[in-house]
């Protein structure tokens, strides 16, 4: 085993040196200079030298002279590794200078230690020998073939950097570059076109401004730790110009443990972007757009439906009344308990298909709604201890943010939203699973963020998109009608909300709902009033449904009011205006002929501005505003409607006229 001194200035040629020379059975020094290398000679006198030709400093051929100087180490066989000289140019000023070979860099490694073999058995004193000549001969060749070779080494750097400067000149994409610490000291022409900034203004810091001020931070202050980074975001360079920027930064190392600089490259893709952008924008327009005729034909079918459940619903009220009511006669109390049992039955079929109508308008943002303001947690709080009936194998986890702030939607509609939303989620989790419901508030802009997950199987594209239409499901015939998500959808939307989606196959399902945040606190849920008998009040009814206008003639009837009837608008107002003796209260559909219930309000409270209206109607659409949201001081009953609801609200509207 010999010890071996490397002299090389780059640490990554003296490691792989080092390696084969271990495989070798050798032992190593390392030096990093010529000065270094020659006071490691003279104090551990290694068995032979392997030094680099070219190194700052000192190059191989004047440390070889100042080694044979030496007594002490004029003897120590060296051997020449160089990349930069092939080993016929440096083999004549090699020998000139006592050095044994010259090796390649780029050699097998096997040659390496062949040469190494034969320089420690070759015979000894044989440097010594041509060190006299060495300085006098050798220092002009020395200098002849250093010189020619840096005349080489010039003219190939200023090839390289010409190639570099038109390659940078005609790239489609910025090029920054200088050192470590990120001080441009080189952008090219590309980079000013992206930004608008002359070089003058890129250099130094400047060119950091294509960076977000996140991805700025977080770049100046960790550095790269990895060697490369990569950053996106949208760039502000103005008031009126923006731009995409894919931004990828790379350290460049020169072999030590310091790194030497950096390099960056700038990529605008501002028209990848904006063009991905307008092709969401066209899908958001085109779904908006199917929707809203989807909205609109339910909102058409709902009304006229609702106008026949009312009828069915009110006159099976009636019959079934009358029937608990008769004595004598032939009817037996086994006929009447049969005919009580259809009429029930009459009555279930006719309260599922006013539930479907009053789906279809919500879906369609014109189901009558009642904005108030809520705790979200409290919400979420109350439905998650609902969720017990979910079945055994259901996790349900809640993850509520304290303090978040309060919503505004309508109470009952949003917990209808969330158990709706929590059954499709069992539905995904037939094995069982975990449910996680959780709130956030998102701060400046305005929302607070409710998700509801599941570990399910998950939707796959083409379900994912067309999720929340009405009437489409996954679910086989007759277990389920496909107006779940299309409901939530329609209330979180009429809420002034958003209902988003996220879901893969395989990875569950979350559902995203963002509702509108306020400071207002949360009002005191006021005490139901139920509605007495109607003995001296004087009420008018307008619709021109006639069946719809008897049920709630009978009704109130019966309840002891004074009821008057018109076929519609128009005909109420005659009424109005001919009555000799006080009306108390109008009650009128929304959509009517002639005069339509809103156009009839407006002129009744400029000639009888103490006579209050509401509203009965299963599409209240033209009394909503563009969001789809009544007035608080207008009153709706909402069609079909029972006895009991029908009266409660007039009631409620006749006592808060007294009190003005």
């Amino acid at each position: 085993m010999a010890t071996v001194l490397i002299v090389d200035d780059r640490a990554t040629n003296r490691e792989v040196a080092r390696i084969t020379l271990d495989d070798g059975g050798h032992h190593v020094i390392e030096a990093t200079a010529g000065a270094e290398a020659l006071a490691l000679a003279r104090s551990e006198h290694p068995d032979i030298v392997l030094a680099d030709v070219v190194m700052p400093g000192m190059d191989g051929y004047e440390f070889v002279h100042r080694l044979r100087a030496d007594v002490d180490t004029a003897d120590i066989p060296v051997l020449l590794y160089t990349a930069s000289f092939r080993p016929d140019e440096a083999a004549p000023l090699a020998a000139a200078y006592g050095v044994t070979q010259v090796i390649s860099k780029s050699a097998d490694p096997g040659d390496l230690l062949v040469a190494i073999d034969q320089a420690l058995h070759s015979e000894p004193g044989t440097a010594t020998a041509t060190t006299a000549t060495a300085a006098g001969s050798g220092s002009g060749d020395h200098l002849r073939a250093v010189n020619a070779k840096l005349v080489e080494k010039a003219l190939a750097l200023d090839e390289s950097e010409a190639r570099f400067a038109a390659l940078a000149d005609v790239s489609p994409v910025g090029i920054v570059s200088g050192p470590y610490g990120l001080h441009a000291t080189y952008t090219n022409p590309r980079l000013s076109d992206i930004t608008g900034l002359s070089h003058a203004d890129l250099h130094g810091d400047g060119w950091l401004r294509c960076l977000t001020d996140s991805d700025r931070d977080e770049l100046t202050g960790i550095g790269l730790p990895g060697g490369q980074a990569g950053y996106y975001g949208e760039i502000r360079l103005g008031p009126d110009h923006h731009r995409w920027l894919h931004t990828t930064v790379r350290r460049i190392d020169d072999g030590e443990t310091d790194p030497a600089g950096f390099v960056a490259t700038v990529d605008d893709v501002t028209s990848v972007v904006e063009a991905e952008q307008r092709r969401h924008a066209e899908e958001r327009r085109r779904i908006a757009e199917r929707f809203d005729s989807l909205a609109r034909l339910s909102g058409a079918v709902a009304h006229d439906f609702n106008n026949m459940l009312n009828i069915v619903l009110s006159f099976t009220e009636f019959t079934a009344d009358a029937v608990r009511d008769a004595t004598g006669g032939p009817l037996t109390g086994d006929d009447a308990a049969a005919m009580l049992a259809d009429l029930e039955r009459i009555s279930t079929a006719g309260r599922r298909a006013a539930y479907l109508a009053h789906q279809l308008l919500t879906f369609g943002g014109r189901e009558v709604v009642t904005l108030t303001v809520l705790d979200p947690n409290a919400v979420v709080t109350g439905v998650a201890g609902m969720l017990g009936s979910l079945g055994p194998q259901i996790t349900v986890v809640t993850d509520l943010q304290p303090g978040a702030r309060n919503v505004t939607a309508d109470g009952a509609r949003l917990t209808q939203v969330l158990l709706n939303l929590a059954t499709n989620a069992r539905d995904a989790m037939p094995d069982g699973g975990v449910l996680t419901l959780t709130s956030r508030d998102t701060g400046r802009d305005g929302y607070v963020h409710l998700t509801l997950s599941d570990t399910g199987h998950g939707m796959t594209a083409d379900v994912l998109d067309r999720a929340v239409e009405p009437f489409f499901s996954t679910k086989p015939k007759a277990q389920g009608t496909g107006l779940g998500l299309a409901t939530a959808y329609g209330i979180v939307r009429q809420s002034g909300g958003d209902l988003i989606l996220e879901s893969e196959p395989g990875r569950g399902t979350t559902v995203h709902l963002y509702l509108p945040a306020t400071d207002e606190p949360v009002a005191p849920v006021a005490a139901p009033t139920a509605g007495p008998a109607g003995t001296g009040h004087t009420v008018l009814i307008a619709d021109d449904e006639d069946g719809v206008r008897e049920a709630a003639r009978r009704i109130l009837a019966r309840a002891g009011y004074t009821v008057l009837t018109a076929a519609d608008g128009r005909q109420a107002l005659e009424i109005a205006r001919r009555h000799p003796e006080r009306i108390d209260a109008v009650l009128s559909d929304v959509v009517m002929p002639h005069l339509n219930g809103p156009e009839l309000a407006a002129v009744l409270r400029a000639e009888f501005p103490a006579v209050p209206v509401l509203y009965m109607s299963g599409y209240a659409d033209p009394l909503m505003s563009e969001q789809g949201l009544l007035d608080p001081s207008v009153t709706v009953v909402g069609k079909p409607f029972t006895a009991e609801q029908l009266l409660t609200a007039l009631h409620t509207v006749l006592t808060v006229a007294v009190r003005r």
